[in-house]
């Protein structure tokens, strides 16, 4: 196991996390996606890690003490106030995937990892999306499906036994007795208080058994029962997610505490149904070699986590903060601890810059704040092997930020060609957009494979979009190449976003947000772009090509008809002539578009949506009269043009690169950006497969608002 390379979201502190705003940085990605590994954090001390978990949330108010059932011959529990070991468990065994605490009815809502000191080999703590495991168990047909079904009817059930202290295997069983366990030496008191726990026991009983060997007679063990319900919803979005089924892989024994984990109705789980379970959480693992001063956190409703094999000494602690209570509970207090921490968030309303019309200024863009991404660390090379796990993770995930590739480049475009084949992205697989010619912008080729992406001024935010969505044809899959390292200084990341997390961030903020969605899936938008005469004086102010130049020929009437043939470009065009001065008239070739505001995938049904572009400008002959309006024709006002600003930018997800850095983009599931920049950057993009939005779309009738 410890030979495969998995992907993990990534925030990469760069020896900072005590300073700035890493800390609220590293918060704010945990909300919104639900994990991130913290890696390079600078941390060197148990004080340091405490001061950490105080500025993450986890300080003594919000702190969760439940929980520990560990005997205390076997390990010492706290090393430092909000700081406790890791259960233990034998380092040659894979800890299976678990919610932290799952084992009472209430949980903690978030769960810090601190490694102290990382192992030798192996050892890597794993993080598995409930919502991953779902989808990947009802990816296995019938057997999956009906699993899912049964699990969330009946709930899961968890059998624990605590052994007598007196009992001579008590030696070979590193849980509580249950003399430690409940505080008493009668055994009639001990099994009233374990009855009196209504938050951790539906039912308790003494497991009487002839004792052999040097101290025969009666061993007693205390057995106790719950059941607890299997999913959880969310109560921020209202959201429901799976509790993860604990899984036995040896029989119940004194050695375990005779524990056992069937379900809500005592049905134990077949062996197929096992082995399905065992495989889905394998194919879910999340996660990197831990480094020392490594930190870890996850949401303990969102997440569950596992933990691999290992040699070596690994000194890895816990916090956790928050609450998690069984919904069915009826003695769960109403103030359950699961509203967002007290963090500001990465999005804000500001006040626009002078002359701004909206609330979020334009150019707000923080090279400063830290944003995580999902990375897949390839350890120097991409050979085969690693090329097919990357794949696997892309196909997955639908994002990887690709790191340490070994990859040693003057420019982008001498970027191997056996690399792009390896991932997907050689000359069979490669997009035909509608050549060279497509586009407002020129293209610059840098290989056969790969473009330039910065003839976009260097000073604007590059805002969310899918690659080409201005034509029915779209490439499936990006890969964007940096030869050259750009640091926090520089900017220019290339972010990607998330489709889902964009919807679910406009659905959550209210109905205003519910909305613009609804808006997107009814209507779509349009797509109005002028091409100006090559002549006119202010083209020299206007970066995107003239008709001329796009259209490959100086006959407007020649323009025109090749305009109405590309019918995957455009619906409509038209002449705009433009104010002459005197001198002889020039006009601008205008064209609409309408696109979708969602995919659907003829196949799957799956939808997926589409990031609406965003003008903030207004039409001018410098943007070549360009508007994106509602599909009816309707302009966008400020406040929706706002809360996509404010979508946009919470829902950004990038690294900073380092020179051989690739990232691989899913073009339907996400859209990407880029941040401004200064300086030398040499980053090249690959696109390759495809797929039609025709079927998406009737064609429109005349709009409104311009010139036949």
């Amino acid at each position: 196991m410890w030979s495969d390379r998995r992907s993990a979201r990534v925030l990469d502190a760069r020896g900072a996390l005590l300073h700035g705003n890493t800390m609220r940085d590293a918060r704010a990605a945990l909300e919104t996606f639900g994990a991130v590994h913290v890696e390079r954090t600078g941390l060197a001390s148990l004080a340091d890690a405490q001061r950490a978990i105080e500025g993450l949330g986890f300080g003594e108010r919000e702190r969760f003490v439940r929980g520990g059932r560990t005997s205390a011959a076997w390990q010492t529990k706290w090393v430092e106030p909000g700081l406790r070991r890791l259960d233990y468990y034998p380092p040659d065994l894979w800890l299976l995937p678990n919610n932290e605490v799952q084992y009472q009815r209430c949980s903690p809502r978030w769960v810090l990892f601190y490694c102290h000191r990382a192992p030798s080999r192996g050892g890597r703590a794993f993080v598995h999306s409930a919502s991953e495991v779902v989808r990947a168990l009802r990816g296995h047909g019938a057997v999956g499906a009906a699993l899912v079904e049964e699990i969330t009817r009946h709930g899961l059930t968890i059998e624990t036994g605590f052994l007598d202290r007196n009992d001579p295997r008590k030696r070979e069983n590193y849980f509580q007795s249950w003399q430690e366990r409940f505080e008493t030496e009668d055994p009639d008191e001990a099994l009233a208080r374990a009855r009196a726990a209504r938050d951790e026991y539906d039912a308790c009983w003494f497991r009487d058994e002839t004792a052999r060997g040097e101290r025969a007679g009666v061993a007693r063990t205390l057995m106790t029962k719950i059941t607890l319900t299997a999913l959880f919803r969310d109560a921020r979005d209202g959201d429901e997610y799976l509790r993860f089924p604990r899984i036995a892989l040896d029989p119940p024994s004194a050695k375990n505490g005779y524990r056992r984990f069937p379900l809500g109705d005592g049905r134990e789980l077949d062996a197929r149904e096992r082995s399905l379970l065992l495989q889905v959480y394998l194919d879910t693992r999340e996660g990197h070699a831990m480094r020392d001063g490594d930190v870890i956190l996850f949401d303990n409703l969102r997440f569950g986590h596992s933990r691999e094999s290992f040699e070596g000494d690994r000194d890895v602690y816990v916090a956790m903060a928050g609450e998690l209570w069984d919904p069915r509970f009826e003695g769960r207090p109403t103030h359950a601890s699961v509203e967002r921490a007290n963090v500001e968030p990465l999005a804000r309303f500001a006040p626009g810059e002078a002359g701004a019309r909206y609330a979020i200024a334009p150019s707000w863009t923080e090279r400063s704040t830290r944003l995580s991404a999902r990375a897949f660390d390839c350890g120097g090379a991409i050979d085969e092997a690693v090329a097919a796990d990357i794949r696997e993770q892309f196909t997955r995930y639908g994002a990887v930020h690709v790191r340490q590739t070994g990859l040693r480049c003057d420019d982008a475009g001498a970027l191997p060609p056996s690399v792009l084949a390896r991932l997907g992205f050689g000359p069979e697989h490669t997009f035909s957009w509608g050549g060279m010619a497509s586009g407002r912008t020129t293209r610059k080729a840098l290989s056969r494979e790969l473009r330039a992406t910065d003839e976009y001024p260097a000073h604007l935010w590059l805002l969310p979009h899918n690659e080409v969505l201005y034509q029915r044809s779209m490439p499936s899959r990006l890969l964007f190449f940096s030869a050259r390292a750009c640091d926090a200084q520089q900017g220019g990341r290339t972010f990607a976003h998330s489709a889902r997390e964009f919807e679910r961030y406009l659905l959550g903020v209210g109905a205003a947000g519910r909305a613009l969605v609804a808006r997107l899936r009814e209507q779509g938008q349009l797509i109005e772009t002028g091409f100006l005469d090559e002549g006119h004086p202010a083209k020299r102010k206007n970066y995107f090509r003239s008709w001329q130049d796009r259209f490959d020929t100086r006959s407007r009437d020649e323009a025109e008809a090749r305009c109405r043939e590309s019918t995957h470009q455009f619906d409509e065009c038209w002449w705009r002539e433009e104010p002459s001065h005197g001198a002889d008239a020039r006009f601008t070739l205008m064209t609409r578009v309408k696109v979708p505001g969602f995919y659907r995938d003829p196949e799957t049904g799956e939808e997926w949506l589409f990031f609406p572009r965003i003008a903030l400008d207004p039409p001018a002959i410098e943007n070549g009269h360009r508007r994106y309006p509602w599909g009816d024709g309707t302009e966008m006002r400020d406040d929706e043009v706002s809360l996509f600003l404010q979508a946009f930018l919470a829902t950004r997800e990038g690294l900073h690169y380092d020179a051989g850095d690739i990232l691989l983009v899913d073009n339907v599931r996400y859209g990407h950006s880029r941040e401004a920049f200064e300086g030398p950057r040499s980053v090249g993009v690959a696109m390759a497969g495809s797929f039609s939005t025709s079927h998406m779309i009737d064609r429109p009738e005349a709009i409104p608002g311009g010139a036949r």
